[in-house]
């Protein structure tokens, strides 16, 4: 049975891994403002950003900025896509980026999730945090269109005091929210039903991978 999560305690460094621009607000986005509002030094990184890099660089800037989070971007900030990128560099980026902030929370994407790029990532992640002791949790950035994999998630975070930052994270993505890609009814419905089911008003679900105990 999944759980509330309890992020009384804040990590004091966290990093989220995100394949694209957009992704970390949608899947993480409430925790990782909880958690920078408690005191924890969040950073985001974003491995690619496929198309209309200079726009959505800007974007994602403003949603780590509404976050409170550092942005880095992995593969640089040409236009290029997660599965064009030879595993072998996405990984020893990420190896940089991880020595460089010593995480002890790693938050990415679901090896679940349908779109490929995301899987990727997901790998990516676990390979560079073969040395890292750290507790690493998984999210699906689109619940609704990933809802063929049956599994909603081990634990829930309560986002009900950032549910607001959330959006307004999401909604700094322009050029995704006009595509519908991104849509700020279908985000609140998701942590509403969410809420619901773990007994708070407003909730993120995520996998667990590692936890220390």
């Amino acid at each position: 049975m999944a759980k509330l999560m309890d992020v009384r305690s804040p990590f004091p460094r966290v990093l989220a891994i995100g394949a694209h621009p957009d992704d970390i607000e949608l899947g993480a986005g409430g925790l990782l403002a909880r958690l920078s509002r408690s005191g924890s030094r969040v950073v985001m990184a974003v491995c690619s950003v496929p198309t209309q890099a200079e726009e959505r660089l800007a974007e994602a800037r403003r949603g780590a900025t509404l976050i409170g989070a550092e942005l880095v971007t992995v593969c640089g900030v040409e236009p290029v896509r997660v599965e064009d990128v030879p595993m072998h560099r996405i990984v020893a980026r990420l190896d940089e980026i991880i020595a460089r902030e010593r995480p002890e929370l790693v938050v990415t994407h679901s090896i679940r999730d349908v779109h490929w790029d995301h899987q990727l990532v997901h790998n990516a992640t676990i390979s560079a945090l073969r040395r890292t002791p750290c507790d690493l949790l998984a999210f699906v950035s689109t619940p609704e269109l990933n809802a063929a994999s049956h599994f909603l998630g081990d634990c829930f975070a309560d986002i009900t005091e950032t549910i607001d930052i959330k959006l307004e994270a999401v909604a700094a993505h322009a050029t995704q929210t006009a595509k519908g890609s991104a849509n700020l009814d279908s985000c609140r419905d998701i942590a509403r039903a969410l809420g619901r089911i773990s007994g708070v008003t407003y909730a993120e679900a995520y996998e667990v991978l590692r936890l220390r105990l």
